[in-house]
């Protein structure tokens, strides 16, 4: 309706981020590639669809296209704070590109310290590293308050307590972060196998889920 008495970019992103939302990405993204198509001035609603465009490819298991994605937009402004985290994070997650990942981090970090994502992200690229004690301050940080409660950060803090020798507290952030993740509206099957078999393998019997 609104497109009627409108042509505003905006408002054709709008109808890809319905289809984003609802996970249907067969639908969402040859909207997103449209909109870039038909409106490259307009850098902000581009910026938006291409962020989107990377998720939707990294949800679909192909991380290096979600990582071109972003090298696109941080190729055209470096100081973009969040793209600075979320590629560092893709590189980090991946094991590569570990220097480059940290001072990307470090980037968004220092723009919002409170960012539980960043501090998440910083907490990763650092257990990657092997800097775990490191590591360890920023993934409790990460996971303290309502922001934390996210099954990622919960299985990134049990797996640097895991390789800290400290075992009880690695399994008990394990299960909170399998609850979690069973209970997410679009549970993510790969997020819950691989949270099962790290608490299969440190001995502790895994549940079915409650129906």
């Amino acid at each position: 309706e609104a497109r009627r008495t409108s042509n505003h970019p905006l408002l054709h992103y709008q109808e890809g981020w319905i289809h984003y939302h609802a996970h249907q990405w067969d639908k969402a993204v040859p909207l997103f590639e449209r909109v870039i198509k038909q409106f490259p001035e307009d850098k902000s609603v581009v910026r938006r669809c291409r962020l989107s465009l990377s998720n939707i490819y990294v949800q679909q298991g192909d991380t290096r296209k979600g990582e071109q994605v972003l090298e696109v937009i941080f190729a055209e402004n470096p100081e973009d704070i969040s793209v600075n985290n979320d590629l560092g994070y893709l590189y980090a997650d991946q094991g590569k590109k570990l220097e480059q990942a940290e001072k990307m981090i470090r980037k968004a970090l220092k723009a919002e310290p409170d960012n539980a994502a960043y501090l998440d992200s910083m907490g990763w690229v650092l257990f990657k590293i092997g800097k775990f004690d490191e590591a360890l301050e920023f993934l409790t940080k990460a996971s303290d308050g309502r922001d934390g409660e996210d099954p990622t950060i919960l299985e990134h803090l049990g797996d640097c307590l895991q390789k800290l020798k400290q075992k009880k507290p690695a399994i008990e952030n394990w299960k909170k972060a399998l609850e979690l993740a069973r209970k997410e509206k679009w549970p993510d099957k790969k997020l819950i196998e691989r949270i099962s078999k790290k608490l299969k393998d440190a001995g502790e019997s895994v549940k079915p889920p409650k129906k």
